[in-house]
């Protein structure tokens, strides 16, 4: 029987009765609890095929995702799935959308169609041009913060004031600052006649509140289908409300348990109200789970069943029985990366293949031993997203002050102190460089620093730096780095990064590591062993992956190690007197936990290195009914 005769019958063939239920019953309001795994992409790629084949126009269809990746493999789908493409159907991102939109409409606005889009890295450029001119540029940190400030204020839909207090209260004295750097931002764009990414939906949302053109763009889109509407932010939030007023065809799939990316905006109300929005609204639940199985999903639902702000759910795997959850307590953060290792590297041997290892973590910082132990098993890794944590610019930087103390003839090392030094330009540093070269010792090339001709700030930095030197020799590893860390080297940081606190934590587990090594030598060797290896494995796309799990999200693994989980370190220290931001805390967890397909193991350990103190496992671990997992004690 052809496709065009009988979809429905086909379509059930090729999906579960959950499934099925949505695409062919989605009218109206509709919103689909989607649990970790349950072919929600299969859902809304059959629910286009559906209403197509119903005889609703291609054009009046309006499919809207979170990447322009995700759009392309959807669209495919659904050509595949026809055998055709419908022409007319618009599918992408919602700044793709909202680009589609001004381009036709932007002049009714007052916005001239020709406009560019600035990208990232343009914005930054602008806003650091404006900072420039202003009396108090010292006390800005790097461009790229404010960028982040103004962004999360557009998509909170919050002033300028309320963000800055609610997120980065460290920058409340700036407040007034930033306002006058952003309207001269505006005024620059406007006069160039460009959009960043942020004025894309700005302007869209002002498009869905000027009627005449509201009236069109409504009328035109008689079905709008979400993703990832967890992830939505206020102001799309706003977008699609108007976008749907006049049909209420809209159709939101997600999953309040996945919202963990409040940090840019989005946030689980927009999910957890949409039934008050629009009372009218059929609740659909995907729970069937088709990647995990039985004792995994058992742990996540009872982990995730400690949120008081969810629609409860249940997780249903349709895998055969597996082994359950293993949490494993190791003595120190060294023995967890020895543990995690030794543990990997009896997987590939039995036959696992390293692509399908993932080590996952709360923060970035927390992976730095592990880089250190799977590099002695020669086990090839890749960090996604980033550099391996050696390879980073801030632990190059701090790692520079040791080895030119070891070796002061390190030219690449003192080049970094140098360019992270106030007062030395590119000339002042290759007459430095010069003049290393030409010292015998250290102390010659102190005794000859005061013939060079630097402008004062330059020689005070320089004589600052040479101080730091000389006095981390005396110092053990850590004190010598908080040392570093307190001497400037932290404000510079808040700065030049927008990932500041990040860095700055990274460096914090930079110190953990170094209270392991009783000498600089053996410290400095393992760090060079580190940077080194990266090039040393020819089939790097086999390779175990090290991942946060925010970056892990939407991808999974045979076997998964959630490494960290301590009191403390996950979850993160600033969720401790918020309970909102603690049940976000705990659906990174869970998040983390349903990437697993066969295996997870769950470590913390019980003791920090560095602040000599003992800590517990986590409150996300301390919650979870002990029947639902094995427990190793490596203490003993």
């Amino acid at each position: 029987m052809s496709l065009k005769l009988s979809p429905v019958i086909l379509y059930e063939k090729e999906l579960n009765q959950q499934q099925f239920e949505i695409v062919k019953n989605a009218e109206g309001p509709c919103l689909i609890i989607a649990g970790a795994g349950s072919g929600k992409t299969r859902v809304l790629v059959y629910r286009v095929c559906y209403l197509i084949e119903k005889g609703i126009s291609p054009s009046n269809i309006l499919l809207l995702t979170f990447t322009n990746k995700a759009a392309k493999e959807m669209l495919t789908r659904v050509e595949k799935i026809l055998g055709f493409f419908p022409k007319g159907l618009i599918g992408g991102t919602f700044h793709h959308v909202a680009n589609l939109l001004l381009r036709i409409y932007g002049k009714e606005i007052n916005i001239n169609p020709n406009f560019t889009i600035i990208d990232e890295e343009d914005s930054i450029s602008i806003i650091k041009e404006i900072i420039e001119k202003t009396e108090k540029k010292e006390k800005f940190p790097h461009p790229s913060k404010i960028k982040e400030f103004i962004s999360l204020s557009i998509n909170t839909c919050e002033s300028l004031k309320e963000t800055i207090n609610n997120f980065f209260p460290g920058y409340a004295n700036l407040i007034s600052d930033v306002e006058k750097v952003y309207k001269e931002y505006q005024k620059v764009k406007r006069k160039l006649n460009q959009l960043d990414y942020d004025d894309l939906l700005v302007y869209w949302l002002k498009l869905m509140r000027n009627e005449a053109v509201a009236d069109k763009i409504s009328s035109r889109f008689k079905y709008i289908l979400v993703d990832e509407y967890h992830d939505t932010n206020k102001l799309q939030a706003k977008i699609l409300y108007l976008l749907a007023i006049k049909h209420k065809n809209i159709m939101v799939v997600g999953d309040d348990a996945q919202s963990i990316y409040s940090f840019r905006g989005a946030t689980v109300a927009n999910i957890i109200e949409f039934p008050k929005i629009y009372p009218e609204a059929k609740i659909f639940y995907l729970d069937i789970n088709y990647r995990s199985t039985p004792q995994i999903l058992n742990f996540a639902n009872d982990v995730i069943s400690h949120n008081k702000i969810q629609f409860p759910k249940n997780l249903l795997s349709v895998r055969e029985n597996g082994v359950k959850p293993v949490i494993v307590k190791c003595r120190n953060m060294k023995e967890e990366g020895i543990f995690v290792s030794q543990r990997i590297n009896k997987l590939i041997e039995i036959g696992i293949e390293p692509k399908e290892i993932g080590v996952l973590f709360r923060s970035r910082y927390q992976a730095g031993e592990l880089e250190i132990e799977l590099s002695k098993l020669k086990i090839p890794y890749i960090i996604r997203g980033g550099l391996r944590f050696f390879e980073q610019a801030h632990i190059k930087d701090i790692v520079a002050y040791y080895r030119v103390s070891e070796n002061f003839k390190d030219i690449l090392s003192w080049r970094r102190i140098f360019n992270i030094s106030e007062g030395i330009g590119e000339k002042g540093i290759e007459r430095l460089i010069n003049l290393i070269l030409k010292s015998e010792t250290f102390d010659d090339f102190k005794n000859e620093i005061v013939k060079l001709k630097l402008i004062k700030k330059g020689k005070e930095s320089l004589e600052k730096q040479i101080e730091i030197i000389e006095k981390v020799k005396n110092l053990s590893l850590s004190e010598g780095i908080e040392l570093i860390l307190n001497s400037g080297y932290a404000r510079y940081i808040t700065r030049k990064y927008k990932d500041d606190i990040e860095r700055l934590e990274d460096i914090k587990s930079l110190k953990e590591i170094a209270s392991f090594y009783s000498n600089v030598s053996d410290f400095l060797s393992e760090a060079a062993l580190q940077e080194y290896s990266k090039g040393e494995n020819p089939n790097i796309k086999n390779a175990v992956v090290l991942s946060t799990v925010h970056q892990a999200k939407g991808l999974e693994w045979k076997v998964v190690f959630l490494i960290g989980v301590c009191d403390n370190h996950f979850p993160h220290p600033y969720s401790a007197k918020d309970p909102i931001a603690l049940e976000e805390e705990r659906r990174i967890f869970y998040v983390g936990i349903t990437r697993a397909k066969e295996d997870l193991y769950i470590t913390y350990y019980s003791y920090d290195n560095f602040k000599y103190i003992p800590i517990k496992k986590s409150i996300f671990i301390e919650e979870i009914s002990p029947e639902l997992y094995e427990e190793w004690d490596l203490t003993f």
